[in-house]
């Protein structure tokens, strides 16, 4: 696979999986085809590019990834070559003159950034410091928001969500931050395009605009509490009596019996999709086009008296749950997230996320599978209590 087939997967990701994209595109908003077009005009602009910076290197590595310095813009890599397996995480623009999204590049007036983002609200009626310019709840297929952070009446920056579905219960967290500095856009960043958010956290995104600001916008609280554990690996994925990476069909029915309802979908590819649902657990298989070759694509789990990996249960507490899993205690931080272990982007890690707006917490841990491919275990907690974990592939 060459380097623009292997990049070009991210983007065709953000289009694959939201049905309401085309009535979002009809209601202006910034939507992941909007996103994923120029994402792909891009990286076909450095396919037959050397980095500036190559051979990149671990002192390349950021918060972000690896970056790749091109002369329109740096591209962050989940590593530092490049081959099928790299998967872009983040882009910022270092050319003025790169065509953007609706067309607000670098220098960029505020009031064109206003123009593009805020036609619902140009004035930015808000509170004293944000502002919500628009949001699009087309949920369970996708959601969308906007909004502006501001200092009296000058614009700071400009951010706009992205959440499309990628499967059950997960959808992208991505979107595009714009800052203005003296009445200009002074730096555009991409970022999340491999991460991932649920239900949950969606709508409390959605719910959070009403108070001008998403959900998690308040700078992460690093740990320092210390835990021996081991990281989550491959071996935590035989549990309860099932084998995540083995498990089928017939298994599942052999485990759980009959489910109370299922679903199949089709995908884009041909594939196809089926879903196991019961009162306490959701399975979703994808198989080929012939609807065989099962593979468990993901494994919610929300009580039941139905156990996780280590023992972990719903109504389990956040402490200790966190005590079942390594945590370096260093306090580090990025972005939204406290950092356990690793660098929150390329497995194996660990994460804790908290919104302080709802009370909820997730915990967020990653593993490379010894045959290849990625494995994350999702918490999600409210008021510290474990309510659901979630494995899926990605």
């Amino acid at each position: 696979m060459n380097r623009v087939l292997a990049t070009l997967l991210l983007a065709l990701c953000l289009t694959g999986f939201a049905c309401g994209a085309a009535l979002a595109d009809e209601a202006g908003v910034l939507t992941e085809g909007e996103l994923a077009a120029w994402l792909n005009a891009l990286l076909r602009s450095t396919v037959d590019a050397t980095p500036l910076n190559a051979p990149v290197g671990e002192e390349s590595l950021t918060a972000d990834g690896y970056a790749f310095l091109y002369p329109q813009a740096t591209l962050y890599y989940n590593k530092p070559l490049l081959d099928a397996q790299s998967a872009l995480a983040a882009v910022a623009v270092t050319d003025g003159a790169l065509a953007m999204p609706r067309g607000v590049r670098l220098g960029a007036p505020a009031e064109m950034l206003m123009a593009a983002y805020g036609w619902l609200n140009p004035d930015l009626t808000g509170d004293a410091t944000a502002a919500t310019l628009y949001t699009l709840d087309q949920l369970p297929d996708a959601a969308y928001w906007a909004w502006a952070q501001r200092a009296g009446g000058t614009l700071q920056s400009v951010q706009c969500g992205i959440h499309a579905r990628m499967g059950e219960g997960r959808y992208t967290d991505t979107g595009v931050i714009y800052t203005v500095e003296n009445g200009e856009v002074s730096d555009i960043r991409i970022y999340g395009l491999r991460a991932v958010t649920d239900l949950a956290g969606v709508r409390a995104n959605l719910a959070a605009m009403g108070g001008g600001a998403p959900a998690g916008s308040a700078p992460a609280t690093g740990v320092t509490t210390r835990s021996d554990a081991q990281p989550f690996a491959q071996s935590d994925l035989q549990f309860a009596r099932l084998d995540f990476l083995t498990l089928n069909e017939k298994g599942a029915l052999a485990l759980l019996g009959a489910p109370a309802a299922e679903d199949w979908a089709q995908e884009a590819d041909g594939d196809w999709l089926h879903t196991l649902a019961y009162p306490a657990a959701t399975l979703v298989f994808t198989l080929d086009a012939n609807r065989e070759n099962a593979r468990l694509d993901s494994l919610s789990i929300m009580g039941g008296g139905l156990a996780g990996p280590r023992g972990l249960a719903a109504g389990m507490g956040l402490t200790e749950a966190m005590a079942l899993f390594a945590a370096d205690g260093a306090g580090r931080v990025a972005g939204q997230a406290a950092l356990l272990y690793g660098d929150g982007q390329t497995p194996p890690f660990g994460t804790l996320e908290r919104d302080g707006a709802t009370g909820a917490a997730k915990l967020r841990y990653a593993t490379v599978l010894a045959g290849g491919g990625v494995v994350a275990l999702h918490l999600t907690f409210v008021n510290d209590t474990l309510i659901e974990l979630m494995i899926y592939r990605y």
